[in-house]
């Protein structure tokens, strides 16, 4: 069933309200000061009957102008407007200001309504709908139906609401991909029995009841008990509804107009957004780099600072790229809509368009910035996601990251990464982040770098313990997640830019090379081992026999890798062909004698119990010998 929302705007006391009323039987005035001033203060919410069976919602709004702010909360969500314009007044200032809006936040349907058409007689009502043509003329509403009606007598209120049902049956349906759901917070209340409810537009996406969500930008999780829309309890809600959504494990205080609910991961709050800024061609208020504005974007009201990023202001009608800054995170996504307006005097003076909602910061004049930021604002999707990825690379974005950035559907963003893949411009790693082929680049010319003076440095080393090697790509690229790391290595790998071998990483084409200081080390330390026999020495004392203990150190690990030492403890090395006689020693004993006691083994090697211990255990180790009660037979 196709759901769709109708709003009005206008100037105060034009009679929308009353409209409403006449339209829907539901009077949307809820407030005791409503009733008192006769003025809506606040967001006032009806249904409008119908037989076309459409799920048709009208949002109130405040024409007064010290209510703007509540006007905007509600004005973004729409689908048509009703632009009311009273016929005993004509154009007043906030049927510019709310027109003004409108364009703005590209509304795009809508039917100009005069009302109180019982109070003028023709002349008049024919002078103001010449202002009125006057106004919207190369507007959205230039072509629009233009009814006269009294909410008093009833004249064409049936003719206005058919007109609706007309207009929106040929309205298309929003996004209701289920995974971009968003609903921005317009009020919050407690019932009884119930707890804690909120309701808003679900500007795009689906959400059902029993689903976790999370409350944005603050990002706390929570449940949704229960779904009513236009009256009825429902088991899920879908974009273009008015819907109200019941709560688990939350307060109404902890929650506020302005909050967004979403999925966990759709969206990225940030404290800094990159937008092209517009002013009003009505205004005469002009804004200036630095200016601190009151920000309005879905239900939410907040304080950023403008940034311009090659200006220094902007006047009438002109416009910007510019940089918001924030002090606390906010939650917009590419293409949303918003209004500026001054902080004092509070006057709303223009409004933009979300270019990326969590860029990085930037230098004001940067003609790289300027070029990303026209792509941005005109690119193809495929472009804008380069681009994205591109900027994003350090932080290693998956497809779900990019797709909140962008807005679009994690199915979408999947298509298009494959295509820039295929056309060798990102790199998917094993852990499904993605980074830019640009920054690949840097980062494998780094690997191959830090390797090759490793390897100058250390050249009989077999390579870089492999979480040293991780850790300096992390530290370079400021790589937060050490599983980036391991993702890195192995792409490093794949692609045969490096090598590994047990704990260690190497260039591709490094082999150990002997200077000859190095091969003088070398004999000695080899001719120290053979004469040492079965004797083996602590590695320790080795070392210090040289004035580079950690050359040396390096030297006798090598002999170990190349097979001229065997490794019998983590202390202890011994020359290879010394032990290969004395295990020849001991498999001929044992072929004629079955078994062998420690004290014979020491005989058998000439040597001290220390060492006959020490050999013996090794040979344990490996699977060649077992103990059986205090004797030792072969294994194999």
């Amino acid at each position: 069933m196709q759901n769709i929302i109708v709003g009005t705007a206008g100037h105060v006391d034009h009679g929308k309200t009353c409209l409403i009323k006449a339209l829907s039987g539901f009077d949307t005035d809820r407030l005791k000061e409503e009733k008192k001033r006769g003025i809506t203060i606040d967001l006032g919410f009806a249904n409008l009957p119908n037989d076309a069976g459409l799920h048709i919602g009208i949002i109130d709004v405040p024409g007064h102008e010290k209510f703007v702010k509540n006007m905007l909360a509600g004005i973004g969500g729409i689908d048509l407007v009703l632009m009311v314009i009273a016929l005993d007044e004509g154009v007043m200032p906030q049927t510019t200001e709310h027109f003004e809006i409108l364009k703005m936040l590209h509304i795009r349907q809508g039917i100009l309504v005069l009302t109180k058409s019982d109070l003028v007689d023709e002349e008049w009502a024919q002078l103001v709908e010449a202002d009125v043509e006057d106004l919207v003329q190369g507007s959205f509403l230039e072509h629009a139906p233009v009814i006269r009606v009294s909410s008093f007598t009833g004249e064409n209120i049936d003719l206005l609401h058919d007109r609706i049902i007309q207009m929106v049956s040929d309205l298309g349906t929003r996004c209701e991909e289920p995974e971009l759901f968003r609903l921005p917070v317009d009020r919050v209340f407690t019932t009884e029995g119930f707890g804690t409810v909120i309701t808003g537009t679900l500007q795009e996406g689906m959400v059902q009841a029993g689903a976790e969500v999370m409350v944005y930008p603050r990002e706390r999780p929570i449940k949704i008990r229960g779904i009513q829309s236009h009256g009825r309890k429902e088991d899920a809600a879908i974009a273009g509804q008015r819907t109200a959504l019941n709560l688990l494990n939350v307060k109404k205080e902890d929650l506020k107009r302005g909050d967004v609910l979403a999925y966990p991961g759709s969206l990225v709050p940030s404290a800094l957004v990159d937008v092209k800024l517009s002013i009003f061609q009505t205004s005469d208020r002009e804004l200036k780099s630095g200016d601190r504005i009151h920000l309005n974007y879905g239900s939410a009201q907040t304080i950023a600072k403008a940034v311009l990023m090659d200006q220094d202001r902007i006047a009438r009608g002109e416009s910007a790229y510019a940089q918001l800054r924030f002090d606390e995170p906010v939650v917009l996504k590419r293409n949303d809509r918003f209004i500026i307006r001054f902080l004092s005097p509070v006057e709303t003076f223009g409004g933009g368009i979300v270019l990326d909602a969590s860029p990085c910061k930037h230098r004001r004049g940067d003609p790289q910035v300027m070029e990303s930021l026209g792509i941005k604002e005109k690119g193809t999707d495929l472009e804008v996601m380069e681009l994205m990825i591109k900027e994003e690379s350090r932080n290693f974005p998956c497809a779900g990251r990019i797709a909140a950035n962008m807005d679009l559907p994690k199915s979408r963003v999947v298509q298009l990464m494959g295509s820039l893949k295929e056309s060798k411009r990102i790199l998917i790693l094993s852990d499904d982040s993605v980074i830019h082929m640009d920054h690949w680049k840097k980062i494998s010319d780094y690997g191959e770098a830090l390797l090759a003076e490793y390897h100058r440095e250390n050249p009989i080393n077999e390579g870089m313990d492999k979480e040293e090697f991780k850790s300096r790509l992390s530290e370079q690229f400021r790589i937060k997640d050490i599983r980036k790391g391991a993702a890195l290595l192995a792409e490093l790998v794949k692609r045969m830019v490096v090598r590994t071998q047990g704990a260690y990483v190497s260039g591709k084409d490094f082999s150990t090379t002997y200077s000859r200081e190095l091969k003088g080390m070398l004999e000695q330390i080899g001719t120290l081992y053979a004469r040492a026999g079965i004797e083996a020495p602590l590695t320790a004392e080795v070392a210090d026999r040289f004035k580079d203990k950690n050359r040396a150190r390096q030297i006798i690990a090598d002999m170990h890798k190349n097979g001229r030492l065997i490794k019998l403890n983590p202390a202890s090395y011994m020359d290879s062909r010394a032990y290969d006689q004395v295990l020849a020693d001991l498999k001929g004993y044992l072929a004629v004698h079955g078994e062998i006691s420690l004290g014979e083994f020491r005989d058998l090697c000439g040597t001290s119990r220390k060492y006959a211990v020490q050999l013996l255990e090794f040979m344990d180790k490996k699977k060649i010998t077992k103990m059986v009660g205090d004797k030792r037979v072969l294994i194999h």
